[in-house]
């Protein structure tokens, strides 16, 4: 009996079964629902012994890879459902010999989450209406101010035995009304208890000192409005820069919340005097050099 054919077929046949014994059985586990954009979880054990997860080639249109994590031949994927209706998922490794191993495939009934009942949709907000601006207001304020403060002069003006009014004090020149003013403001308490309030009544000051020396709206100027009047009218340009250093710095702790120096209130009450002095004409100032 020849026995050779026999033989050959036997060497194939060794030859094949462990090449089909090299791949276990797959086992595939995953929900059969999935939600719209909601994460869901698919679990593998099956894949050839080292093979890696091939998460960009397992994308598709409807179902994006978030991750694929391997434990002890067990590789759980967390996919993202792009479409609603019934989508499948297959997992695709790389094996170790440079082989594509597509897994099998998981089909999911995907639909889109409903929105609790007891859920209120919050109204859309209407339009922010812009707030209204204040300088009419101080404008209005300062007019009926000065309106008081004359007609308090004319009703306490002197009068002479023969009943003619005396010639009235003279009033006095805007760098001493600012002065003064800072000079109540420094034992007034203020700067110890609020210094916001003190940076807005230091700047209260030098504005009103501004608006009285060159005759324009000062307090209704932003900063830089401020430090161009200045340099414009002043005959040191350094003078509009510091107006508006301390301009700045004074909104930062009205408006900012920023916290300054414990010396830097009083150090910049001496910067506005330096500045009204330095605005102040040289004829005002001779006056107050005694001969």
């Amino acid at each position: 009996m020849n026995l050779l054919p026999v033989n050959i077929f036997s060497l194939m046949l060794f030859a094949v079964i462990p090449a089909f014994a090299q791949q276990a059985p797959w086992e595939v586990s995953s929900s059969s629902v999935a939600v719209l954009a909601a994460e869901s979880v698919v679990v593998y054990r099956g894949a050839p012994a080292g093979s890696k997860a091939d998460t960009v080639g397992s994308n598709t249109s409807d179902i994006v890879v978030v991750n694929a994590v391997e434990n002890d031949g067990l590789w759980t994927w967390t996919i993202l459902p792009l479409s609603t209706g019934t989508v499948s998922f297959s997992a695709k490794f790389a094996s170790p010999d440079g082989r594509s191993v597509a897994a099998p495939a998981a089909a999911f009934a995907v639909t889109v989450a409903p929105l609790p009942d007891s859920e209120d949709i919050s109204d859309i907000k209407g339009p922010i209406k812009a707030r209204p601006a204040l300088w009419p207001w101080l404008l209005a304020a300062a007019l009926a101010w000065a309106a008081w403060r004359g007609w308090r002069r004319w009703k306490a003006r002197r009068l002479a035995p023969d009943g003619t009014p005396l010639p009235e004090a003279p009033v006095l020149p805007p760098e001493e009304i600012a002065a003064m003013a800072i000079a109540a403001l420094r034992s007034s308490g203020l700067w110890e208890n609020d210094q916001a309030a003190y940076y807005l009544r230091l700047t209260d000051i030098l504005r009103a000192y501004l608006e009285a020396r060159y005759g324009q709206p000062v307090t209704a100027m932003t900063s830089v409005e401020v430090e161009r009047l200045v340099k414009a009218r002043a005959q040191d340009l350094q003078i509009g820069g510091g107006i508006r250093e301390l301009l700045t710095r004074a909104d930062l702790v009205k408006f900012a919340k920023a916290k300054p120096g414990p010396d830097e209130g009083p150090r910049d009450a001496d910067l506005a005097l330096g500045l009204i002095k330095a605005t102040t004409p040289r004829v005002y100032a001779a006056k107050e050099t005694p001969p």
